[in-house]
């Protein structure tokens, strides 16, 4: 699934209209912001820690960009003259000029490599015109009337797809391109008009391994269009791919592809009170996720770069890391208020039916396993309705946390399967700070040496139920630096650091070593989303918990480090057992031997 993470600030910008873009740098994490005519930095995304700046009296005409054939950055000035500098560099006045006797309109990067946009619209590798610049004529793409509004680029493979935007009075304009081995700035064209609709956004989107032109008009419509090369002149919007709402169609919108599943879109709050980032499933048609912002910024420009969508909101630059993982279909039946398509179907289909039930008056069986007595008749109904464990959990587990009732929870985590993130983390609070007197005594569990603390010992049956299920770590982390308190992150720490000591047992269901793998990934997980409370509460007796941690995680691995050099000999004396000849040459000189006595 998509989520769009807690975003922060990068850095103040000295105008929205003069930032120029976002570029990635050599390094994985570092970023290069051209935040001005005449000024760019290089900051480092974790800690945004600002690395470099370049100035320079003569104004950028386009971002900075670093080329990883040559080692070195690139920039153009004043839209006549390129340079080309290494890390040190501080000020640029002083390092060589390459002038062009045609304008540049921008530079982008493909594979590592810098191509130069010229005016003209036509399109070349910088090592290609560098040397030859004073008597090079760029090929005249577009009319001399004719100003590029803007320029989408994609990469596919060893091919690059260019696409230039030239905004008319009366029709929408792109000239395309593939820059390839076998083709070189042979031009496209597509007019695009639609009956009493404008164009709010657009971009090439690869799909299918083929590249696509993505726009968005006002009526909340999506097309899709892909880019063929025999087509030399088109005028149709493509086919319908989609309708979002949740955005304002009044304003320009932003659109991104993040990979071939996922679209972030940037747009004005139907409110127009503020700014909406979302995030678009092509796969299944519906938003992911959504993130709400203070301040809508007119025309802004969004950038992806590794795992982070920046923007500028009002005068600030901002980062929004986010996640792509795989989907699956269970996950989002009945997690989304349907969308209104807005689409009038010709034929409608009316369909009246009865649903059928197998099972006995007084019990549901579900996969083997009981309805919850206290439950029966509230999951009944939702159950009729056909929602997914998600949607019931949402609409039960609230309850039983608020009545403190252990023994219907524990039927719960044993009846559902699909516990999401958010719930876990609400149970998992729960079972570490409810009363022991909540817990029935009759179930017959004993921990050996258990801290006082985590008593009584079905508080820990319960702790086993939760640690066992499936999560994704991205989607926890934060529900649970929220939820847990700093004593109560401790006690669960206790916990697990009891589980991997002689004392501890496995989960049911688990061998030894997937026991120990579910231990080290919860240990993980709670000191990641609560490190900043351990580290401002300085005190003792956390620290000295998490050097119990450290040291008996650091003693596992020495045990894994002894058994890794056993086990040559190990696999020789089953080798050996199992009477393969190779091996039992090997053992001649050996000071042992095995022997199999028949009576």
């Amino acid at each position: 699934m998509a989520k769009l993470m807690s975003y922060y600030r990068l850095c103040p910008l000295i105008d929205i209209k003069n930032l120029l873009g976002i570029t990635e740098d050599a390094e994985n994490g570092n970023i290069i912001v051209t935040l001005g005519r005449n000024i760019a930095i290089k900051y480092r995304l974790f800690d945004q820690k600002q690395l470099y700046s370049w100035r320079t009296k003569e104004k950028y005409s386009s971002p900075v960009h670093y080329d990883k054939k040559l080692g070195k950055y690139v920039a153009v000035f004043n839209q006549t003259f390129i340079r080309i500098w290494q890390d040190e560099e501080e000020s640029l006045d002083k390092v060589k000029k390459y002038k062009f006797n045609q304008p540049i309109n921008k530079i982008i990067t493909h594979n590592g490599e810098t191509f130069v946009v010229f005016k003209s619209g036509s399109v070349y590798p910088l090592s290609e015109v560098l040397e030859i610049r004073k008597t090079f004529s760029p090929i005249q793409v577009l009319d001399t009337k004719e100003n590029i509004k803007d320029i989408c680029y994609a990469s596919l493979g060893e091919d690059l797809y260019v696409l230039l935007f030239i905004k008319t009075e009366d029709s929408y304009k792109f000239f395309w391109t593939i820059y390839s081995n076998y083709s070189k700035n042979k031009f496209s064209q597509i007019n695009l008009t639609l009956n009493d609709t404008h164009l709010l956004g657009y971009d090439l989107f690869i799909r299918d391994r083929k590249a696509h032109l993505l726009t968005i008009w006002n009526d909340g419509k999506m097309y899709l269009k892909q880019l063929i090369r025999e087509d030399r002149e088109q005028s149709n919007v493509g086919e319908l791919f989609g309708v979002i709402d949740g955005i304002s169609m009044n304003h320009s919108v932003k659109m991104l592809p993040l990979d071939h599943n996922y679209i972030a879109i940037y747009g004005s709050e139907p409110s127009e009170e503020g700014a909406t980032l979302l995030i678009y499933n092509t796969e299944f048609k519906l938003i992911q996720t959504k993130q709400i912002h203070k301040l809508y910024t007119q025309d802004a420009k969004i950038w992806k770069t590794y795992n982070f969508i920046l923007l500028p909101v009002g005068q600030n630059l901002i980062v929004v890391p986010f996640s792509l993982q795989l989907e699956q279909l269970v996950s989002l039946i009945g997690s989304h208020k349907p969308t209104q398509s807005k689409l009038e179907p010709d034929i409608a289909f009316v369909t009246e039916y009865e649903i059928g039930h197998w099972c006995g008056k007084d019990e549901i069986i579900r996969k083997g396993k009981k309805t919850p007595k206290a439950l029966k008749n509230k999951l009944k109904a939702l159950f009729k309705d056909g929602c997914p464990d998600s949607v019931i959990i949402e609409q039960i587990i609230p309850d039983i946390l608020e009545q403190g009732d252990v023994n219907i929870l524990m039927h719960t985590l044993k009846y559902f399967t699909d516990i999401p993130e958010k719930f876990l983390s609400s149970i998992l609070q729960f079972s570490l700070s409810v009363n022991e007197n909540n817990f029935s005594k009759n179930t017959g569990n004993f921990y050996t040496n258990l801290p006082k603390e985590l008593l009584p010992h079905e508080r820990v049956s319960l702790l086993d139920k939760i640690l066992v299920r499936q999560f994704s770590d991205i989607i926890l982390l934060p529900y649970l630096r929220n939820s847990l308190t700093v004593d109560q992150a401790v006690l669960l720490l206790k916990y697990l650091i009891y589980q991997l000591s002689e004392d501890g047992h496995c989960f049911a269901g688990f061998g030894t070593t997937e026991t120990e793998q579910c231990i080290c990934m919860w240990m993980s997980i709670v000191i990641d989303s609560n490190y900043q409370k351990f580290i401002l509460s300085k005190d003792s007796e956390i620290e000295k918990i998490l050097m119990q941690c450290k040291n008996i995680v650091l003693k596992h691995l020495e045990i894994v480090d002894e058994l890794k050099g056993l086990l040559p000999v190990l696999m020789k004396v089953k080798d050996g057992i199992e009477g393969k000849s190779c091996v039992s040459e090997t053992l001649i000189n050996n000071s042992y031997s095995i022997e199999i006595i028949d009576y």
